[in-house]
C-alpha cells in the first residue's frame, strides 16, 4: 500500500536538494500521526544511499538548528550497557503530502530533493508554482544554472512541465494536490520502530 508522509514547506530556502531528500527519507521512517522517528544513523545512511554516517549526523543536527526537527536525547540501559538514543520529532508545519513512490523512482537523490523543494513552493492545494526559474533560484537558494539543469532533467523524465501558467509537477500519485485527497487513502504506519544511537 502506498504510504504518505508530511513534508513541511519550511524546507524551501533552508535545505539543498540532497538535504531535502534526507529529510524525506527520515519522514518515511517516521510515524504519520506523531511525526516521530526512531532509526539508527547507520540504517538511515543505508536507506538514504550513502556510507558516510558522520554526514548523516551532521545533517540531522543542522535540521534541528534550522527548526525542521527536534532531537530528544535519553539514556537507555541495555543488555550490554547504557546507550544514548535520540527521538526525532519532525516539524510538520504547513505540510505537503508526498508518497513513498518517490523513493523508488529511477532518478538521482538530488533530483528527488529538487522535486520536493519545488512542491514546497507550489500554490496551496495545487502542483503548480508561479515562480519563474530565476525566482525559484532565489527562493530556494540554489544557483540559476543548477535550477536550469534540474528543470531540464525533471522535464526530460516527465516529472515536470512548464507553460505560460507556471511550472507544474505532473506526478499526482507522488505529490498530492490537496490534503482532502488524502482522506481517500489510509496511510500505513511504519512496520517497526528502530532506535537511534547518537555517538
Amino acid at each position: 500500500m502506498t504510504q504518505y508522509r508530511k513534508i513541511t514547506e519550511l524546507l524551501a530556502g533552508r535545505l539543498k536538494p540532497k538535504e531535502a531528500y534526507l529529510f524525506y527519507c527520515l519522514a518515511l521512517k517516521s510515524d504519520f500521526i506523531t511525526n516521530e522517528s526512531y532509526i539508527t544513523q547507520e540504517s538511515l545512511a543505508k536507506f538514504y544511499g550513502i556510507k558516510d554516517v558522520d554526514q548523516i549526523r551532521e545533517w540531522l543536527y543542522m535540521f534541528q538548528s534550522k527548526g525542521l526537527l527536534t532531537i530528544i536525547k535519553s539514556k537507555v540501559k541495555g543488555r550490554y550497557g547504557t546507550f544514548r538514543k535520540c527521538k526525532y520529532i519532525l516539524n510538520a508545519e504547513h505540510y505537503n503530502l508526498v508518497s513513498d513512490l518517490l523513493k523508488e523512482e529511477p532518478i538521482s537523490s538530488q533530483l528527488k530533493g529538487f522535486l520536493i523543494l519545488l512542491k514546497c513552493k507550489c500554490l496551496n492545494c495545487t502542483n503548480t508554482t508561479k515562480f519563474s526559474q530565476n525566482q525559484l533560484a532565489k527562493e530556494l537558494g540554489i544557483s540559476a544554472g543548477a535550477i536550469s539543469q534540474y528543470m531540464k532533467d525533471a522535464i526530460d523524465n516527465a516529472y515536470v512541465s512548464k507553460d505560460e501558467k507556471g511550472i507544474h509537477l505532473l506526478r499526482e500519485d507522488i505529490f498530492l494536490k490537496a490534503k482532502t485527497e488524502f482522506r481517500k487513502v489510509k496511510p500505513a504506519k511504519p512496520k517497526e520502530k528502530l532506535v537511534i544511537l547518537m555517538d
